[in-house]
């Protein structure tokens, strides 16, 4: 019950737009998550199954997580919470750099 409580009050703290932007992109990502779990345990049991179609859902999946901390990071510049900014800022730039790469890499 204190879980509960604990989540219900930083919902009633931060900006609403922030927060409906980052559940979005959590769903998102866990969306492209599970799929790509499930492509990849039937291609292990048959090799006819193309890489492709797992390679789209990685990108998708580290763009979204990189775009939901993305929303954070404007929060905390909009809000002036400062909290582990310099640590979200580094993981954002690093997870959208990778999916940058992957992109790079869908698209040779």
């Amino acid at each position: 019950m204190k879980l509960i409580g604990k989540i219900q009050e930083s919902c009633k703290e931060r900006n609403k737009l922030f927060l409906a932007l980052e559940v979005l992109f959590s769903l998102l990502t866990l969306y492209f998550a599970t799929r790509l779990l499930f492509i990849s345990t039937s291609a292990l049991g048959n090799s006819n199954y193309s890489i492709d179609l797992a390679n789209v859902l990685n990108f998708g999946m580290t763009l979204s997580l990189g775009l939901a901390w993305t929303s954070r990071v404007l929060e905390m510049l909009v809000t002036g919470k400062r909290q582990y900014f310099v640590l979200l800022l580094i993981g954002t730039i690093i997870v959208l750099g990778v999916s940058v790469i992957e992109l790079r890499w869908l698209l040779i």
